[in-house]
């Protein structure tokens, strides 16, 4: 009878190495979940923009670039029916603008703008580089930290990589 009650009576022990990986596991999934909050509405405007691209010509997206300067720009970059790459650049709030359709072959790519960037201004790190509408024109927004750990932006011509605007050590 004495053997019967020990079992029944016995108390579950909480191991405390249990405790930690309970509490790391819940820790593990509040940090996916905020992650996923937090970058929603990005995914939202890149599933957006690259709806009204596919309606501007664009079959398959290799690329979404977003430029945020004076005014914000997203730009899809991908291929047409006829396997050329082009892009397409969208204003982010104003709907009277119209999207512009760019034929990749006219212009500088994104990586032929970042040699040029590394060739001319020389930086420790090319943050970014992304279509946006400079002046009426198609251009490239490139930020970059240069040698003295100071950011910087460079506005550079579509076509020929002309600097139109340069803004350094901020």
């Amino acid at each position: 009878m004495q053997l019967r009650q020990n079992i029944y009576h016995r108390k579950f022990k909480i191991k405390p190495s249990m405790v930690i990986i309970s509490g790391l596991l819940v820790i593990l999934l509040a940090i996916i979940v905020i992650f996923q909050i937090a970058l929603s509405p990005a995914k939202r405007a890149q599933n957006t923009y690259e709806a009204i691209a596919k309606n501007n010509g664009i079959t398959k997206t290799t690329s979404f670039l977003v430029s945020k300067r004076a005014k914000v720009y997203y730009s899809v970059v991908g291929k047409n029916k006829k396997n050329q790459n082009i892009a397409v650049i969208m204003h982010a709030n104003d709907k009277k603008f119209k999207p512009v359709v760019l034929k990749m072959a006219d212009g500088l790519s994104e990586y032929q703008i970042r040699s040029l960037v590394q060739q001319r201004y020389n930086p420790r790190k090319v943050y970014s580089a992304a279509l946006t509408i400079y002046e009426g024109a198609p251009a490239w927004d490139v930020s970059y930290l240069d040698q003295k750990n100071n950011l910087s932006f460079a506005t550079l011509q579509f076509t020929n990589g002309k600097q139109l605007k340069l803004i350094q050590n901020l």
